[in-house]
Formats: C-alpha cells, structure tokens, sequence
C-alpha cells in the first residue's frame, strides 16, 4: 500500500487509511490496496482489490473475475460518513445494488446499518458480503425486499406522491391510460385515481373532481401513464432517447408515447378550459397544465415470492407536451386506434424533441397501501385505523389525545369543547398567540385536518357536553374519550349511558393529577356495566383496600378523605382550579394513558372488563415512589333495577357472592327453604341514578331467620359499618339489607310490603333511604345459582326509612303463628316459638 504520509488528509480519512492497512496485512492476499491519492472534491481514495476466485457461483450471480478491483472513496469526515465504492468498469450495470453502472449499494440505510465505531472494519466485510452474495445471485436474498430502481432525480422537476395502488400490466402487452393528479401546490402533485384507455373518462372538471372524491375548487388534470409488462432496468437512463429504446423492447413505441401524450394534453385543456376551441386548438390563451409521464414497472415486492408489485416514477415533461396535444388534438379516443391516426407533423415534432430531450425525473413519494407499511402497524395505536372518534375537551389532555387519533388514522374525528384560547394555556397546550380568542375545537379541528386530509377527517363541536351531548349521534362512534377531567360531564356520561338501550362505544376517561406526576385512564368497553364514574369508583375501593399501601400517592391525588385545599388557580378571578405541570408531563401522561387504553382494546372482545390504568412519571434517582404502570381490572357487575325509582341497581361480584354463599351455608345446615340475609354496603348516586352495592355481609349473631320471614339482628352492625367506612375512605356506607326467597319469586311478601313502610335501623349516620334486595327464583332457578353461580332472580327497592332514636320492641308478625327459627352468626341449632320481642331489621 503506497505511503500516504506525503497526501493532506483530515484525521479521520488518517484513520481510515490506517485501518485498511491493518485489513490489508491481515487479509493474507486476498485484499489489497494501492493507488492513495487525494481528489478534487476533498475525498481520498484507494485502488481496493478482492479475490474472488472462492467464492461459490450460481447460473443466476454476476461473473466475477478472479480478482476484482474497486475505488474506495473516503470522505473527510470520517467515520460520522460512510465511505462509498465503484467499479472501474459497467459489467455489473443493471444488476441490483448497483447504481449508475458503477456503484455498489452496500448499505440500504446508512442512518441505521452504518456504524461509526466499526469503521473501516466493517465497511470492507459489506464489500465482501456483498461480493459473495454477487457471486451466489443473492443481492436481492429471498425473503427480503427487492430493491427499487433508481432514478437520479431533479429537485426541480416537483414532487410526486402516490395515494393510490397502482395499475397492473396486462400479460399481453403494457397497461395504457392516465392518473388523476391532485395538484396540492406549486411543486406537488398527489396521484388520487387512474384511468384505464378503455375507461369512460370525465367530460368536466366537475367530474374528474367527483372520481377522485376532491372539494370543489381543487385543481385537478390527467397524466400520462405507460405500466410495462416487464423489468426494465435497475436505473433509469438520463436522455429521453435512451428511455424510449429502453421502453421498445416492451413494444412500447415512440409513436404510441406521443399519442398518449398528446391526447392528455389535449384532455387537459378541454377540463382546465371546457370554452377552447376543441376543433382546431389553436387558442393560445388556455392553460397549459403541468405535465408528468409516469412509468410503471413490475419492480416492487419481495425476492422470490409470487408476482411482483408496480414501481412507479415520473418524468416531468416541459411545453413540449401541451404543443404535442394542440397538434393532436383532433384525435379521436376509442381504445387504441388513436395511435394510428397521429399526423406526420405530430410525429416529426415529437421525435425530433426526444432525441434532444433529457429525462428529468421527478421526486416520488410513496403514499399507497400496497407498497407501504404504516411505522405504527405493529402498535395500539393501529387500532384507531378507520375508526370513528369522539374526543371530549380539548385541552392539555384532549388536545394530543386528538393529534395522535388524527395521526393514527382515523376516519372521522369529533372535536368537542365549549373553551377559549387564552395566553396561559399556551405553556402547555398545542395552541398560538394568533389563536387567543378563538374557540379550542375550531382552532385543532384546522391543524389536524392538515395532517392528512386524505384519510382523516376532523370536525369541531363547540359547545356544553352536558346540555349539547343529545346533538351528537354517540352510537355513530367507536371510541369516546373523556379528557375534561370534569366531574359534571363524567356524571352526565354515566348518566347517558345507563339510560340508553342500546350499547354505547368504547369509553375513554382520562385524568391527570395535581402536579401532572400521575394519571389514570378508566375504560369502559363497549357492553360493560359501567362508565367513567363507575370505574373511577372502583379505583378508589381498590386503592383503600390495597395492603401493601401502594397507591397511598394516588388517593391523595384523586381519591382523598377530605376535600384538597391546595387548589392551583393561575389567573385569579378569572380561571377555573386546574393543576401544575409542563406540556412535557401532560403530552408524556396522555401518551401513556392513550396507548394502554388502546392496548387494552386490541385484545380479543372475550378479554374486555372495566378497567383502571395508573401511570406515574418518572422520578429522580432517589425517588421511593412506586414506578411503572398497573392496571387493575373488574368483570361487570349483575344490573337490576328499581322498578319504582327506575335506578340502576349493580352488585359486585364479590358482593353477589357472599350472598350465594351465606344462602349455600343456610341451605346446607338450617335447610333449603330457611330465609336469610344481611347488611349492604355502597352508595346511592342519584346524579346519575345508579345504586352500587359494593359489599354483602351476613346475618348478625342476634338475626332471626325462618322459612317465612328473616328478621336482622342489630349486634356489630354498627362497628363493622364504622369501619369499613374509615377502610374505603367513606366512599362505602350502609345501604340497606338483602334476604333470600329460597325456591319462590324474588317478590316482596305481604310481611316484606308491611316492614319496607317502617323499615328501621338505630345509626346514627344512617341514610334516610335503605336498600331492600331480594334474591329468590323457582326451584330450577336457585338450585342452579347455588351450584354454578348463574344468578339469582332478584328484586331491588330504595325504600324511605324512619329515623327513629330508639326504636320499639318487635317480634313476629303474629299472623305467621308458631314457627322453628335459626339465629344468625354460625350457631346451627333451631329453636322453638320465639318466646320474646327481638329489635332488628325486619323483613
């Protein structure tokens, strides 16, 4: 290797050059080196020799010679850039990876697969990787994308993007016709429909808008398009002279390129103009629209697996064309006969503009399905794709909740919120200075409509949720997320809900703490049993019941036993209380909160249960606060309803089952037809018309219990209602009572009907309502709920109490004469006639 002491490298080509020495020393022969020497343009470069000779050989791979020699060129800056590598010689033009008949793509992502640290090192075992796969005829490995053709593009020339799949050659020749171009702005187009020779093409602009579903007033024009049948080469020739031979080995001649062509033009300016002269186009005012020929070639897809996939790219045309489609403007379109009536003068002009013309390709994007993989389809959020989506409030959580619907693809989305912008928001809301004054939803609606307004489409509600939420078509939805974080709205929702027949969506209730270091998402799967309200309820149960305290942090940021009195009010006077944090801690909240509500969507519908998502910010390095994310989970709860009042009546699992096994126990040691009974505990939320029973208990020691009547005891019922209003934090209270009806309808009795007028019960905090519950059914009914669980029949009442300081004695009713009884507790022996008055709560 020549000595490169004398040459000017920076240090990095030093070090690269140094590293090929040790390569070179290292390769016993079969890699060498020569030729150092600076160039032009800041490079340095070296004349690399490979033996080849070894390498195994295929009937499909490159003829390699026994030793190839190729230019490495190292760039100053060394190694934060890839060097690169060429031949000296065009034999391997055309074949893939190579690029300009002499590069050698060893890399499909530099910004990804190149590696500053293995240097040199690496850079040379690619070049002999990619030798060897040469040599196998394995560039394009089975299994792996093929690589597209290139085409140096002229920035210029403007910019495609393909919205569209793309038309297939037919097997017996090319597929004519022309694309619907969309023409977004001076130097973008976006292809939005094709159509085929033989289609019934639009006679207005009108019509060609309404094809390709445009707005009015979209400016729109055709085209050309040629798909060949075949590969024609891994790049595309620079001069127009060179393309056209390359095309007539697919028959596709000259003479059917300029008729194509011409009559596009002269479509175009028939749709841009309807008033020209069609019969001589001689009007030189009428607007010429930009014209682009694209090529398509069967170039896309995976290597070996099944037919290949059109590549597309586009060739921006100059004047040229629209002069082509004056000349041919009286050619008639009926299939392909057109190209046989091209006058003479058309042809001539024509070939004597392509041997001069070169091919300045234009930037294309690709935007279509069939030959792009969304980067989120492996994520939730591929969930919201075509969905519809309804986002309440758009503020610090509405607000990215919305821009990552819009983004994920969603077909319809709802903006609603009655708020203004105004400058304290912007700290950290994604809303401008220009925007103070205007309504939130109107302002998001505008910047989300422009993410992509070919997929998406975004609408604003300005207005109350609470008294306008009937104006919108709720069932229409597929997800609505709650982010006003406002206890009327989720009361309203619950509410709603619970009065509407028919299943709601998929519901959506996201908060954010005091400091924004804690969120919690709530779901409510389309068929649970409860809405925001509910699962939020459920959230405080479950974190004043937790042992280990591990959400002591979260009741007192959501759930706490007094009302906060820290409240954040950043204009005084003038704003509502809301909470201290950065638009970092509110977008990295939401961020969370909507993916593992979108997670939990994407399981299986079977999996759906009401669910909590507690989600902490990170914290410093010191921090003891519990990390991660936790979800707790409920199933549904068994609905009834007070006929009388018209409530939701929902009992927990847990509360349903200690029902059924105080009634087993009974069954199993007083007898089957013994009633008995026992204490409620939960709440009665008449804002929303639900009573939730979250626990049951059984009968007290001193509870009296026969096969007509069920009588409960007084004895620690107080101290164990006391306490358990201190263990949920006084969000579970005495409700009312339950008994069975073993074997017979789950219907109040005359005795039940009498004791509900006076029902009773001496707590001092007692409610002035109580709850009556009645879980009976025929045989076949209770036999079935005591051995399996299916539920009960049952009966639901909120009667009005009496609020009595001391109550009167009480015994049996004296028309059930006498009768065997049971205490309650755990005593198992019957007793004879109640020989005294018992205090309790009759039934």
């Amino acid at each position: 290797m020549k000595d490169s002491t004398t040459l000017e490298l920076t240090e990095g080509q030093q070090l690269g050059l140094d590293q090929l020495h040790r390569i070179v020393q290292a390769s016993q022969g079969s890699v060498a080196a020569t030729h150092v020497a600076a160039t032009a343009d800041g490079y340095v470069e070296a004349r690399v020799s490979v033996g080849c000779a070894n390498l195994p050989r295929t009937q499909g791979g490159l003829r390699l010679r026994s030793v190839e020699a190729v230019t490495l060129r190292i760039p100053p800056n060394f190694p934060f850039t890839a060097p690169s590598v060429q031949t000296r010689h065009t034999r391997f033009a055309g074949a893939p990876h190579v690029n300009w008949g002499r590069h050698l793509c060893l890399y499909r992502s530099t910004a990804t697969e190149w590696d500053p640290a293995d240097g040199m090192y690496g850079f040379i075992t690619r070049l002999l990787d990619w030798f060897e796969a040469a040599a196998a005829g394995q560039l394009d490995r089975p299994g792996e994308p093929l690589h597209p053709p290139n085409a140096l593009t002229d920035h210029t020339a403007g910019l495609l993007v393909i919205r569209r799949d793309a038309p297939v050659a037919r097997p017996d020749g090319p597929w004519l016709g022309a694309a619907v171009l969309h023409q977004v702005n001076d130097i973008r187009c976006d292809v939005v429909g094709w159509l085929a020779a033989e289609d019934s093409w639009p006679d207005s602009l009108e019509e060609l808008r309404e094809s390709a579903a445009l707005p009015a007033g979209a400016r729109a024009f055709l085209a050309p398009v040629v798909v060949t049948t075949k590969h024609l080469t891994f790049e595309y020739p620079l001069t127009a002279r060179e393309l056209v031979e390359s095309l007539a080995r697919d028959h596709i001649t000259p003479r059917l390129l300029l008729g194509l062509t011409g009559f596009v033009a002269g479509r175009n300016r028939t749709l841009l103009c309807p008033d020209a002269d069609a019969s001589t186009g001689d009007d030189e005012d009428t607007p010429a629209a930009p014209v682009h020929l694209l090529l398509g070639t069967p170039s896309r897809g995976i290597a070996g697996d099944g037919p290949r996939r059109t590549h597309l790219v586009a060739w921006h045309l100059p004047d040229f064309a629209d002069q082509v489609g004056r000349l041919a403007v009286r050619t008639a379109f009926s299939g392909h006969a057109y190209l046989a009536e091209l006058g003479d003068d058309v042809v001539r002009f024509g070939t004597n503009w392509l041997d001069r013309q070169s091919t300045r390709w234009m930037r294309v994007y690709e935007a279509r399905p069939e030959v792009t993989v969304r980067r989120d389809h492996a994520t939730p959020a591929a969930w919201l794709r075509g969905k519809r989506v309804l986002v309440l409030g758009a503020g610090a959580l509405g607000a990215p909740v919305a821009d990552m619907c819009a983004r994920a693809g969603a077909a319809h989305l709802t903006l609603a919120d009655h708020g203004l912008v105004h400058p304290g928001i912007l700290a950290r809301q994604p809303y401008a200075d220009a925007d103070i004054g205007f309504p939130k939803a109107r302002v998001l609606a505008d910047r989300l409509n422009r993410i992509d307004p070919h997929i998406t489409c975004v609408e604003a509600f300005v207005g109350n949720v609470t008294t306008r939420l009937s104006a919108l078509d709720l069932h229409a939805f597929d997800l609505i997320w709650d982010c006003t974080a406002n206890r009327i709205v989720r009361a309203h929702l619950e509410r709603a809900r619970r009065a509407d027949t028919a299943p709601w969506p998929h519901l959506a209730t996201l908060m954010i703490g005091h400091h924004a270091t804690r969120g919690i998402a709530a779901l409510s799967p389309r068929g649970a049993t409860g809405g925001g309200t509910h699962v939020l309820r459920r959230t405080a149960l479950a974190a004043h019941a937790d042992a280990t305290h591990a959400f002591d942090d979260l009741i007192d940021d959501f759930f706490p036993t007094e009302p906060r009195t820290d409240l954040f009010q950043p204009e005084p006077g003038c704003s509502d209380s809301t909470f201290t944090g950065s638009a970092a801690d509110v977008t990295a909240l939401a961020g969370q909160l909507a993916t593992g509500i979108l997670h939990a969507l994407a399981e299986p519908a079977d999996q759906h249960t009401m669910a909590a998502l507690i989600v902490r910010m990170p914290a410093g390095p010191t921090s003891t606060q519990p990390a991660g994310p936790r979800w707790l989970t409920w199933p549904n709860d068994t609905l009834t309803t007070d006929e009388a009042t018209g409530y939701d009546v929902r009992i927990t699992p847990a509360a349903l089952a200690e029902m059924r096994a105080e009634a087993r126990r009974g069954a199993r040691l007083r007898g089957p037809r013994v009633e008995t009974g026992g204490t409620l505990l939960g709440a009665v939320d008449d804002a929303t018309g639900v009573i939730f029973i979250d626990e049951a208990t059984g009968p007290p020691p001193d509870s009296l219990l026969t096969e007509a009547y069920f009588q409960h005891g007084l004895d620690g019922v107080s101290g164990h209602l006391a306490a358990r209003r201190k263990a949920t934090g006084n969000i579970s209270r005495f409700l009312g009572m339950w008994h069975t009806h073993p074997h017979t309808a789950a219907q109040p009795s005359a005795t039940d009907r009498a004791a509900m007028t006076s029902l009773t019960l001496p707590l001092d905090d007692a409610p002035t309502r109580a709850l009556v519950l009645i879980a009976g059914g025929p045989a076949l009914v209770w036999h079935k709920w005591l051995a399996t669980g299916d539920g009960p029949d049952l009966y639901a009442h909120l009667a009005a109490r009496t609020a009595t300081a001391a109550l009167p004695p009480s015994a049996l009713p004296a028309h059930l004469g006498p009768v065997t009884w049971w205490p309650g507790g755990y005593t198992t022996r019957p007793h004879g006639p109640v020989p005294f008055p018992r205090k309790g709560f009759r039934s």
